[in-house]
């Protein structure tokens, strides 16, 4: 069931907005003062970090674990736009907010997704846009790889425009999973995407499949692009420091390690009869991944190659041991984790109904 609140807490950015709802209520008057949360509404080991009607995806740590940037679907605009939100790391308030508020595109839904942040200061991350004057857009108009200074993220430098064609000679048409390798390095997952409608009537279902993952070099004057080797059908990707890159793969229940410097590739877990591996994430010996769920991965006669995934089990794996920990019940389905830069803390999107929002759940 999608989440609904009322027209106060619909019109305001959106995060931990339950102080918002509790300002719309006649009970009694609101004394002079200031009323964001500093923490979020809850303790334990799973902390719901977001509340907004729409869509909170992409958690990424910044550097140091200082905060959690995301993106975040502002409904309380006409456009639907989807901007880059910063929380504290232990969760809150939104602390910053970076949009598309050109006045001239009120008229296109604008969407910052993939983001990450450099240990020197750069923000990456995949700006797209598509028109409304036909009405609600299935597909964006145009869509880029950028980077900017974290302080100036206005400034965007356009790496790669997509879609593109690879080295590999294949058209990627959406690119995920973006992670720093060093300050000058980017890797990602180049995907192919195609759009379904399921039944007459249906909304229309995007589906985004990995084809392979690719380095891209912006030291020079050029980018240079990378296909790594390996990596044919890549679900995911992160890195650990500038030399080491781990993925998983359509369909398998693997956990890859690739050294960049050897291109050597090695098996670093198999999750076996637990299901499918994708949403890789190494941090501090520590390696979480979502695991099973509801995920499949067909030949479609009519779409050709297809993951379909809404989301699965958190499951935590000791680098050391191979000893596997289940984070989340499987009764609650999450994707996109990112794993804290000490290993303690994960934060995920979890499928709430036809939205999704984070949750900030501690690592044993």
């Amino acid at each position: 069931m999608r989440l609904r609140l009322g027209r106060c807490a619909r019109r305001a950015p959106l995060a931990l907005t339950l102080i918002l709802v509790a300002s719309c209520g006649h009970d009694a008057a609101l004394a002079p003062g200031t009323y964001t949360p500093g923490r979020p509404a809850g303790t334990g080991p799973a902390v719901r970090l977001t509340f907004n009607p729409g869509v909170d995806q992409g958690p990424a740590w910044l550097p140091g674990g200082t905060g959690i940037l995301y993106t975040n679907e502002r409904i309380d605009r006409d456009d639907l736009d989807r901007c880059l939100a910063v929380l504290p790391a232990v969760g809150g308030s939104i602390q910053r907010e970076i949009c598309d508020l050109v006045p001239a595109a009120d008229d296109s839904v604008d969407a910052f997704t993939w983001s990450a942040v450099s240990g020197s200061g750069r923000l990456a991350y995949v700006r797209a846009t598509a028109s409304l004057a036909l009405g609600s857009p299935t597909s964006p108009d145009a869509q880029q790889l950028v980077v900017a200074l974290w302080s100036q993220p206005d400034g965007a430098r356009v790496l790669t425009a997509i879609p593109y064609t690879a080295p590999s000679g294949r058209v990627h048409l959406g690119v995920a999973q973006v992670h720093w390798l060093g300050d000058t390095s980017l890797v990602y997952v180049g995907q192919r995407v195609v759009y379904s409608r399921p039944c007459l009537g249906c909304p229309v279902d995007t589906l985004a499949t990995g084809i392979e993952i690719v380095r891209l070099d912006l030291g020079g004057a050029t980018p240079r692009l990378t296909t790594l080797p390996g990596t044919d059908a890549a679900s995911s990707v992160t890195t650990v420091g500038s030399d080491t890159v781990y993925f998983t793969l359509n369909g398998d229940p693997r956990a890859y390690r690739l050294t960049l410097s050897t291109d050597s590739v090695a098996v670093v877990h198999d999750f076996g009869a637990g299901g499918i591996a994708r949403d890789v994430q190494v941090a501090a010996g520590r390696l979480v991944a979502v695991i099973g769920g509801n995920v499949s991965y067909v030949n479609d006669p009519l779409l050709g190659l297809v993951q379909r995934d809404s989301g699965g089990t958190l499951v935590l794996v000791g680098l050391a041991t191979g000893t596997e920990t289940a984070l989340t019940p499987p009764d609650t389905l999450y994707r996109h984790p990112a794993l804290a830069p000490d290993g303690r803390h994960v934060v995920a999107e979890a499928v709430l109904g036809r939205t999704t929002d984070l949750y900030l759940l501690e690592v044993p």
